[in-house]
């Protein structure tokens, strides 16, 4: 519908063109009717232009679709093919290592990569503790240029929607930053009773 609406609107503004310029030189019939026929050829090749790519975007939806439809059903056979078993795969393709070699290779991945996320907690909260120290100076430094004069209200409030809004995204960060203490202490939890069980007795 848009595209016809478009070459539709195409047609009658070389319709217009034409017949403005002829009317414009004040030249003959003759004249009119040639500009009027080049305005209706030129709208009619546009127009045929449009509808090619109209028809070719068609087929190439309808290429895409089939070649989606193939996409998924080569993977339903695939899947279909594959082990399914229990467990998320981890130990199935241990590149000739043993049992033993391959759970301490785990275990230190885990470690490592609790001490990554430990690591990255401890920046953070230095990042927090730098922004609350600018916070704090910042109204220090508006306090004092409100005492001395140096600063209209209007930029005093200005300012202090800016440190408002910066102590919203440090409470944010302070937030997220607890999250992922809990859950590394619960993951550090969960990789010591693994690596170290307490007997029941």
């Amino acid at each position: 519908m848009k595209h016809i609406k478009i070459i539709a609107s195409i047609v009658m503004f070389f319709a217009f063109v034409g017949t403005q310029q002829v009317v414009a030189q004040g030249q003959g019939k003759d004249k009119r009717t040639e500009v009027k026929q080049k305005g209706k050829d030129k709208a009619k090749e546009v127009k045929e232009e449009l509808e090619q790519e109209v028809k070719e975007k068609k087929n190439d939806k309808a290429q895409d679709k089939k070649e989606k439809k193939n996409k998924r059903e080569e993977l339903d056979q695939k899947s279909k093919k594959e082990y399914k078993g229990k467990g998320n795969a981890y130990g199935r393709d241990k590149n000739g290592m043993s049992g033993r070699e391959f759970g301490q290779m785990r275990s230190s991945e885990a470690k490592e990569k609790i001490e990554e996320q430990e690591r990255n907690i401890r920046e953070s909260e230095d990042i927090l503790k730098r922004g609350r120290e600018r916070v704090k100076n910042a109204n220090d430094r508006i306090k004092e240029s409100r005492e001395k004069k140096e600063i209209t209200e209007e930029e005093v409030k200005v300012k202090e929607e800016v440190i408002r809004k910066t102590n919203e995204r440090l409470s944010e960060l302070s937030k997220k930053i607890e999250e992922q203490k809990e859950k590394v202490k619960k993951d550090k939890e969960a990789l010591s009773k693994i690596l170290f069980p307490k007997e029941d007795k």
